[in-house]
């Protein structure tokens, strides 16, 4: 008998029309991995736990959109009427009574015997804490605005996304990192309810790409050099870009290379002045460097795949997609030794402190002068990313659920 779960959408009802996040993509890639599976009977809720203007209607059109045929467990549509709902002071008003532009209809059928509620990443709703039916879980990405309020800003997010979980509840984890991490911090939670699930990289966009062609157009669109080291995250200090530029720049320096450029691929993230006055410092070798800000998803494979090496240097990760998505299109990958990195990247990369300089420099040497060193690493990362799909995360997750649902 297959097991009743309604999957939240917020995530999804938040970020798809302009910033798809990571985490936006994961919820997708769960989503249509999810719906497949025969195990489950799966339902779609969209409640919005912090009364964002979004639609039911809406999130069935996106779904449509990208082929998946998903139920839903409530209506969210816009209320008709609402007298004087623009001004502050009824707005204020209506906020303290509970009402909003927005309003919800519970299914009540789906809610009262569905067996799981499960949010893949914000707070468990109050509209859910009502049915006690409803074993709650949470993923939980990562702790490191928790743990590195100098390094992020939204602390108070995962606080309470933690909070919510509740004595009775279940929590999901991304990496056994991140589970020690959490486990830590929370030591009240149970630990026979936190289970850990591994993430994958999508295997339509992060493939080897051997299109010439293709290349040959993304080389011009971000005026690409023949031979490039790529690095790709957002650019914040927690993924310690400044480090890689720095030490790309004494490689090139000292040893007089000039066929050699440094790829930055990444949105500006939060307090990013350090990456950018080491690109300032880098004076006459700034040509060298090339930030190309975000770049759309059907451009990625081409960029990973024609790179030379590619730098991950983070100090801290909750799971690392990038690393996994570069040896999926087969490039040598380096990263930092820390957090969750060890999980994801194995014996398949070079893995180095996030704060040795001569470390890093002197791998960039022997990669950029050993061809088959780098076909070696190459060939691993391959090899090592053959162990992550979202068919088989998806597969984890149901079994995970299978546990919750006998306990």
């Amino acid at each position: 008998m297959s097991i009743k779960v309604i999957l939240d959408a917020d995530v999804i009802a938040d970020f798809y029309k302009d910033n798809r996040t990571g985490i936006f993509r994961v919820t997708l890639a769960f989503f249509r991995e999810l719906i497949k599976n025969n195990s489950i009977d799966a339902f779609y809720s969209h409640l919005s736990v912090f009364h964002n203007e979004t639609s039911t209607k809406e999130i069935d059109h996106f779904f449509s959109e990208n082929s998946l045929s998903v139920k839903k467990a409530n209506q969210r549509y816009r209320r008709p009427f609402l007298p004087f709902r623009k001004e502050k002071l009824f707005r204020h008003f209506y906020h303290k009574m509970g009402i909003y532009n927005y309003k919800n209809i519970h299914f009540k059928e789906v809610f009262s015997q569905a067996e799981i509620f499960h949010s893949f990443y914000y707070p468990i709703n109050n509209e859910i804490k009502k049915y006690e039916n409803l074993k709650k879980v949470v993923t939980i990405h990562d702790l490191i605005p928790i743990m590195f309020p100098d390094l992020h800003f939204n602390a108070a997010l995962i606080e309470n996304i933690i909070e919510s979980i509740g004595k009775d509840g279940y929590a999901v984890c991304v990496s056994e990192n991140t589970k020690k991490d959490l486990l830590n911090y929370a030591p009240h939670l149970n630990p026979d309810h936190v289970f850990v699930n591994l993430l994958a990289a999508s295997e339509s966009l992060f493939y080897v790409c051997n299109d010439a062609g293709k290349f040959k157009s993304i080389k011009e669109k971000y005026n690409l050099p023949e031979k490039y080291f790529l690095s790709v995250g957002t650019l914040e200090p927690r993924k310690n870009v400044d480090f890689v530029i720095r030490n790309f720049i004494r490689v090139i320096k000292e040893n007089n290379i000039d066929d050699l450029g440094l790829v930055l691929v990444g949105a500006k993230g939060w307090d990013y002045d350090k990456i950018f006055n080491e690109y300032n410092n880098a004076q006459e070798l700034k040509d060298k460097i090339i930030i190309t800000g975000r770049v759309p998803d059907e451009d990625l494979a081409s960029l990973y795949s024609h790179a030379h090496s590619f730098y991950y240097m983070s100090f801290y990760e909750g799971f690392g997609l990038p690393p996994l998505e570069a040896m999926q299109c087969g490039v040598a990958t380096v990263t930092s030794n820390t957090s969750s990195l060890p999980e994801v990247v194995g014996d398949a990369g070079i893995m180095l402190s996030p704060d040795d300089d001569k470390s890093l420099s002197q791998t960039m040497l022997n990669l950029y002068a050993n061809e088959n060193l780098r076909k070696e690493y190459s060939e691993k990362g391959l090899k090592r990313s053959k162990l992550f799909s979202w068919k088989k995360s998806a597969d984890e997750l149901v079994a995970i659920y299978q546990k919750i649902s006998n306990h």
